[in-house]
Order: C-alpha cells, then structure tokens, then sequence
C-alpha cells in the first residue's frame, strides 16, 4: 500500500494532502477549498454571510458585518483517539448540504476550515437520527483509519473530530473540495471523464473492502476540483450484506434498490456510478430501468460502463473487475488492501459504548427499565410510507453536499459531443 508521498495519487492533487488544523506554522491563506470557486450563483462553501448571503439560524454572531466575529470552544475526540479544542467561528447553517434534520455549517479557526455536521438540539428525542449520525461517524472512522495514510485519503471527506455526547452530537471534517459535479454543464473532456470514473470506481472498492457501500451517490454528492474527484454524503453509507430498504431517487438508485429487495450488494454503487457518468457526459439523466437507449452513441462511456446498467446486481461486474479494466498497469489487490489499524481496540470499545448508550435512549423513550437492543436503522433515515417516502427521496439530490440539483435545462455544451 502506497503512502502519502507515492506517485499517483487519486481523488486530489499529486503531491498534495489534507490539510492539518493542528500543525503550527501554516499560513491563513491556505484555506481547504484554495482556488476553487463555485458556480454560477452558488458561494463558496466558507464565503463569510455579508458576502451575498444572509445569516442562518446556527450562525450564532459568525459572519455579522460591522462586528466582531464571535468565537466558540468546540472540543471533540480526534480520529486517532486524542481530546483537542478550538477556538472557532461558526458559519449559517447550509441546510441543503445533508440529509434532514441533520444540519450542517461552516466552521473556521484562524487557519483552517472545516464543516460541521450535526444533530440540532431540537432533535434530541429524534433518536433515528442520532442512529444515523453516529452511523456516519462510525463509516467516516473507518475509513479513515483504513486510507487516511495512504493515496486514496483524497477520495473521502477527511473527519477532525467528533463528539456524539455534544448536547449537539456533531462530526467535524476538513472543508469539501473542489464543486459538485451537478454543476459541470458544460461538459469534460474524455481525460478528465477517465479520472472521474477511475476515482468513482476506486472509492466504490476500497469501501467494498472494508464492508461499506454508498447508497447515495448522486451528482451533487461528487465533487471534482480539475485534478480528482471526491465522494461526499458519508450518512448514505452501509454494511454490505444487509437486506435492502427501499431508498434512493432514480435513475441514481438501482432497481433493486428503490424496490428493497434482496440484501445491499457493493455493485448497487456501481450503477449509481454509471448514471453519474451518464448524466456528465450527455448533459442528461440516464435510463431508471436500464442501459439508454442511446447508450452506443456515447462511446466513451459504452466502452467501459455499458455492463453497470444492469438491472440486477448479479449480472453487474465485480468493482474489482470494472477496476482492472478501468486501470490495466495497476496492481488492483494491492491497490486495495487496507491497512492494519493500530487503534481497533479502541475502536470496539467506542462501538461498544455507542451501543449501550444508544440501548439506554430506547429504553428512556419507551419509559421502561429494560428493552430489546436498539433497531437496525435504515440509511434512509427511518420508516417511511406512502408519499411521503417518494416525496423525501425526490429531494435527495437537493440537499447532498454540494447543494445544486442536477440541471433540468443543461447548457449546450453539454451534449457530450466530444466523448462521441
């Protein structure tokens, strides 16, 4: 496995890693989204409110005009088991970052930027979201500690900290980068086409190889920043291996999945891969049930993704597999091998109160001294019926990190006329 000074990394710049909000010495100026601006009538993700923007309602005082900035103590456990506290500013609320109710803001010290992911303390007694929290903690963690040393750490949000006994349980990660690819109407070329499927599909296997796959990977959940793409919304991670639940918006969602059928397969990412890929290259949404028509006429993308359109999970390739293809030179078994994590003890126990305490809030609801153990939330966040379930998964596009829906009416150089 090849550390952070190898050759070749995937998911950011060659050469260049996360940025540490502990190290001393680093210039102010080099704030986690650098030179990446957004698009057109979107701000940058820490663009101070009074920039174009008015306040939230979890801005407390960050981003007045004319005033000083006000400063919190946020303290939180590091991913490598440490305590530490900053002295912070806290940003407005961007609810269409995450999932409701979760919510999630800018947080900035004197050099570094971060977002804050959260539970609002109205939601206190909303103990399916707390699940779902704690379940993107613990999926952020873990891999982490499997590739945050490595080359692949570009591809996944970088987690700082977390404190789930917060009166607000939150996660803090380093600032996302580049722009959703939601956002690309005018098209890529078939270089940069190439980049975004490899880093896609990559994440896909490095996640297979630690038990996850991403149910939600929309474009508006894919960032690229012009040298690699990243994966956000980590609470739309699961275990493999699980039964299905219904979830998900199409065409981003596999048949299966949306239907909840069957158990939760590493290949349902691979379709969702697909339809992104199809969405960037013609400037449209793909096919729900299977491959578009239109498919062959888009060669660059026939080439190497025509077998994830599928229908069924089973007759999809293997991410493995679409690796070795994808990356012909490349050691795949090498590639994704995770590391031994020296801190997994540590890790079990974490779980371990997790468990209990998670078992103790169901037992406090249900006003009784004992209780079966804690349920086995969803992804999606909780039962839903009828309509309302549609209409939830309607919006998921809506309010994935990055924020812009995929385009409705994309601009004419999106046709993916250079991919033909």
């Amino acid at each position: 496995m090849a550390t952070d000074h190898s050759p070749g990394a995937y998911g950011e710049a060659r050469g260049a890693g996360p940025r540490d909000p502990f190290a001393p010495g680093r210039s102010s100026a080099e704030g986690p989204m650098g030179g990446h601006e957004g698009g057109p009538g979107e701000r940058r993700f820490d663009d101070p409110v009074g920039r174009g923007g008015r306040a939230g309602p979890g801005d407390n005082g960050a981003g007045q005009s004319g005033g000083a900035r006000v400063r919190h103590e946020l303290g939180f456990v590091t991913p490598q088991g440490g305590h530490h506290t900053l002295r912070v500013q806290l940003g407005p609320d961007r609810p269409r970052l995450v999932r409701p109710p979760v919510l999630a803001r800018p947080v900035q010290s004197e050099d570094w930027k971060g977002v804050q992911v959260r539970l609002p303390a109205s939601e206190n007694g909303n103990h399916t979201a707390y699940g779902l929290l704690e379940a993107e903690t613990a999926a952020a963690l873990a891999l982490n500690r499997a590739y945050g040393g490595t080359r692949f750490r570009g591809l996944f949000p970088m987690p700082v900290g977390y404190d789930m006994n917060a009166p607000e349980p939150f996660i803090l990660y380093a600032a996302p980068r580049g722009r959703p690819v939601s956002g690309l109407n005018q098209g890529v070329s078939t270089g940069e086409q190439r980049i975004i499927e490899r880093d896609l599909v990559l994440a896909v296997r490095l996640m297979e190889a630690v038990g996850l796959v991403h149910q939600g990977i929309v474009p508006a959940a894919v960032r690229w920043d012009g040298q690699g793409a990243q994966l956000w919304d980590l609470g739309s991670i699961t275990r493999i291996g699980r039964a299905r639940t219904p979830c998900g918006v199409p065409p981003y969602a596999s048949p299966e999945q949306r239907a909840g059928v069957g158990e939760v397969d590493a290949r349902d990412a691979l379709w969702s891969v697909g339809q992104v890929l199809h969405q960037i290259v013609t400037g449209r949404q793909g096919s729900a049930d299977g491959p578009s028509p239109d498919l062959a006429r888009h060669r660059s993308l026939a080439q190497t993704l025509t077998p994830v359109f599928a229908p069924l999970a089973a007759d999809r390739p293997s991410a493995a597999a679409l690796l070795s293809r994808l990356m012909p030179d490349a050691d795949t078994q090498t590639l994704t091998t995770a590391l031994p994590d020296p801190l997994e003890p540590h890790r079990r126990d974490f779980d371990e109160a997790m468990r209990r305490k998670h078992a103790s809030l169901v037992r406090a609801a249900r006003g009784a001294s004992s209780g079966p153990p804690p349920p086995d939330y969803p992804p999606g966040g909780g039962r839903r019926t009828g309509s309302r379930r549609v209409e939830d998964r309607r919006e998921q596009d809506a309010w994935h990190v990055g924020g812009s829906a995929t385009p409705k009416n994309p601009g004419p150089g999106s046709r993916g006329d250079q991919h033909r």
